[in-house]
């Protein structure tokens, strides 16, 4: 008989322990330094669980991971979408794709997807309260060591599998650097931007305003980064998904500027400029005698338009007065909106970062730290990190797959390492 032991009961290390729930010749031991297993799932997509995303097969991954993404080609091949929704149906949680192509279990409950790895993990023992800050070669195994309820514990193993999220414990880190794994910094990603506008009360009116359509760009330490789709006004600044994905690709670079750099959003980046002329021309047309703040255009929200239009100083213009160049300072605000960062601040109580094991320390045929086939990573330990939209819990999935596998052939073929 073999032995696992998984430090992180998080989605990663659950995920592999529920693919190994029918491997022969292994016994199982989880590690959590809380109290509960898959606390972040459960707060995954505001409760509902955003698991997978359908854009994951036949997509770039370099479109929805800036760091992992050369990594994860062939794992995601090998367990995309498709691949991952079979496997939950398969352990009692049915889903659905919604038209953003985001994939959600049937019940809109996350407790579906946690209680189905739970339960297919039930043979499994749970150590919490368990925190892992060692981690050393034992023989032909592993010796992971840690403080339980104030006391100090081991446990030996002929397989250790690193499932920690983000936050590593600086012992675990060096441990690994000892056997040879390198680190990047851990940084926030995946989070709303505060702005320097928002100490302006009347940004803060619009708060709860949100735009389908809009464009954000960002030139933080002499780099210059975009991103497209749905923007958030919140009371301290912008939210949604177009915020989240830039700041998801800025993350390193936000965070060493201090999250203060320069921001220009374009509202309505579908028009084009023949197109905008046009619905002037219309808008003072068929509204000769109504003021611009009372005429909103281009399909946005009245009081974000109503916000524009005073900011270009043109919001008690009447349209049969509308000059060439109020209709630039109008096209300016619209669709060159300046503004500046200031900070950031929490999405949603949930905390994602970037940073973590180095991805050219790990082989992917076996997500095994190189030279040390026995021990392995998953999930978001390893500097790999996606926009929102269940890429993270995707990679976690992919990556874990990838563990019980290998795990499983080393198990059933007495630990010697399975020929690729």
């Amino acid at each position: 008989m073999k032995s696992l032991a998984i430090i992180g009961a998080g989605a990663a290390g659950m995920f592999c322990a529920a693919a190994l729930r029918e491997a022969k010749n292994l016994r199982i031991s989880i590690l959590e330094a809380s109290g509960a297993p898959l606390k972040k799932v459960l707060l995954s997509g505001g409760g509902r669980c955003n698991f997978t995303n359908a854009a994951i097969d036949g997509g770039d991954p370099k479109d929805f991971y800036p760091r992992g993404a050369r990594h994860l080609r062939k794992p995601l091949r090998a367990f995309g979408c498709g691949a991952a929704r079979e496997f939950f149906r398969s352990i009692g949680a049915e889903s659905k794709i919604e038209a953003d192509g985001r994939v959600f279990p049937v019940s809109d409950d996350s407790r579906t997807v946690a209680a189905a790895l739970e339960k297919s993990a039930a043979k499994c023992e749970m150590r919490f309260g368990f925190r892992a800050d060692s981690l050393r070669p034992c023989g032909d195994g592993w010796e992971i060591g840690g403080e339980r309820s104030g006391r100090r514990e081991t446990l030996r193993a002929d397989f250790a599998l690193v499932a920690t999220g983000g936050r590593w414990t600086k012992g675990l880190v060096k441990s690994v650097e000892a056997l040879g794994g390198k680190f990047s910094e851990p940084v926030p990603t995946l989070f709303p931007l505060d702005l320097d506008r928002a100490k302006d009360g009347e940004w803060g009116k619009l708060s709860g305003v949100s735009v389908a359509d809009a464009r954000a760009d960002a030139y933080a330490n002499g780099r210059e980064f975009s991103a497209r789709g749905a923007l958030l006004v919140t009371r301290s600044g912008i939210g949604g998904p177009a915020a989240l994905k830039l700041s998801a690709f800025g993350a390193r670079d936000f965070a060493e500027c201090g999250y203060a750099f320069g921001l220009r959003v374009n509202w309505i980046p579908r028009v084009r400029d023949e197109d905008f002329k046009r619905e002037i021309l219309s808008a003072r047309r068929a509204f000769p005698k109504r003021s611009l703040r009372n005429s909103p255009l281009f399909g946005l929200p009245r009081s974000l338009w109503e916000y524009l239009c005073r900011s270009a100083g043109v919001s008690e213009k009447l349209w049969a007065s509308f000059s060439k160049a109020d209709e630039a300072a109008l096209k300016a605000a619209l669709s060159a909106d300046e503004m500046r960062a200031v900070g950031k601040s929490a999405h949603k109580g949930e905390f994602v970062t970037c940073g973590g094991l180095e991805c050219g320390c790990a082989d992917f045929k076996t997500c095994s730290l190189k030279g040390r086939p026995t021990l392995f990573f998953a999930g978001e330990c390893l500097d790999i990190d996606g926009i929102t939209g269940g890429f993270n819990l995707h990679a976690a999935w992919a990556t874990a797959k990838i563990c019980a596998d290998s795990i499983k052939n080393f198990a059933e073929s007495e630990g010697k390492p399975a020929t690729n």
